[in-house]
C-alpha cells in the first residue's frame, strides 16, 4: 500500500469512527454537532492518527470560508499531509465527508489560508514533542472513540 492510500485509510477509518460514536451517542461533547464545527477537534486527531500511521511531515492548516457574496462565513482548519490536503469535516460545507487530494480546488478557494498555529505547524511538519502534548490533550477523547474502531484497524 503506498503512502497516499495509507493517509486515505486513516481519514476513512476516523471519520466512520466518529460517525458510530456519534450513533452511539459516545459522551464527547462537541460529537453531537459533528461535522459542524468540529474542524479542530477532527484535525487533532486525524493529525494524530496520521502521524501513528507514520505519514511523515502533517501540518493544520486553516482558511476562511465565504459566502457566494465573498462575506466570511466561519473559519476551517484541516491536515496537510506533505502535499495532499486531508478533511474529514468539510460535508459540513457541502464538500464531501472525507477529502484527500493534492489541490483541493475547495481548500484552495479559502480566504487567508495558512497554518494553523504559525509556531508549531512547522513546513516541515508538528514536531514530536508538541504531538505528544496533542495526544496527552486528547487522550479521553481517544479513549471514548477506541471502541468504535473498526476490528480490521
Amino acid at each position: 500500500m503506498d503512502a497516499d492510500e495509507r493517509i486515505r485509510l486513516v481519514a476513512q477509518e476516523l471519520r466512520s469512527t466518529i460517525e458510530r460514536a456519534q450513533q452511539a451517542q459516545a459522551s464527547i461533547p462537541w460529537l453531537k454537532r459533528f461535522p459542524a464545527k468540529c474542524c479542530n477537534f477532527a484535525s487533532n486527531l486525524l493529525l494524530l492518527k496520521l502521524s501513528a500511521a507514520g505519514a511523515g511531515s502533517l501540518r493544520r492548516m486553516i482558511g476562511t470560508v465565504c459566502d457566494e457574496r465573498g462575506d466570511d462565513l466561519s473559519t476551517h482548519v484541516w491536515v496537510l499531509a506533505g502535499e495532499l490536503t486531508v478533511d474529514i469535516t468539510a460535508d459540513h460545507y457541502g464538500q464531501p465527508a472525507v477529502i484527500v487530494e493534492s489541490g483541493s480546488d475547495w481548500h484552495q478557494s479559502l480566504k487567508d489560508i495558512k497554518p494553523f498555529i504559525a509556531a508549531q505547524d512547522l513546513a516541515e511538519g508538528v514536531e514530536a514533542s508538541r504531538l505528544v502534548q496533542i495526544r496527552e490533550l486528547y487522550k479521553d477523547v481517544m479513549a471514548e472513540l477506541a471502541p468504535f474502531e473498526s476490528k480490521e484497524s
